[in-house]
């Protein structure tokens, strides 16, 4: 439900000023989602912000998602190397490197389950 104030005005800024509101405090707009790039997992409860899928991963790509004719085996080999792809291009605090470390399990599957968010727009 949206509050008014006195005389119809509503009381919430319109999101299309946001940028113009940002500019009259001096404020900084927030991102919009096309600035907002990359990937985003949880580990060892830090936010860790990876790179984001590129033109470089194509053919991984192209594989995972079925455009390439690939086998079962030829295609978990793919995901494997994009997610060692996307970690190996991300900058990471040595805290992350650590945290991703300690369990690599866990740091596959979360890269993993990243990507497949971003390919198909699931988690599974």
């Amino acid at each position: 439900m949206e509050e008014k104030a006195a005389g119809g005005v509503d009381n919430k800024p319109n999101p299309q000023n946001i940028t113009e509101m940002a500019q009259e405090t001096g404020a900084e707009a927030p991102e919009s989602p096309q600035e907002q790039s990359g990937l985003v997992v949880v580990l060892g409860g830090q936010l860790i912000q990876l790179e984001s899928l590129n033109v470089q991963d194509f053919l991984l790509i192209d594989i995972i998602t079925g455009g390439t004719p690939a086998g079962t085996l030829d295609r978990a080999k793919a995901k494997q190397s994009l997610i060692g792809s996307v970690i190996s291009r991300s900058k990471l605090t040595p805290d992350q490197v650590e945290i991703m470390k300690s369990d690599p399990l866990r740091t596959y599957k979360a890269v993993g389950m990243a990507i497949t968010q971003e390919l198909f727009g699931t988690d599974s």
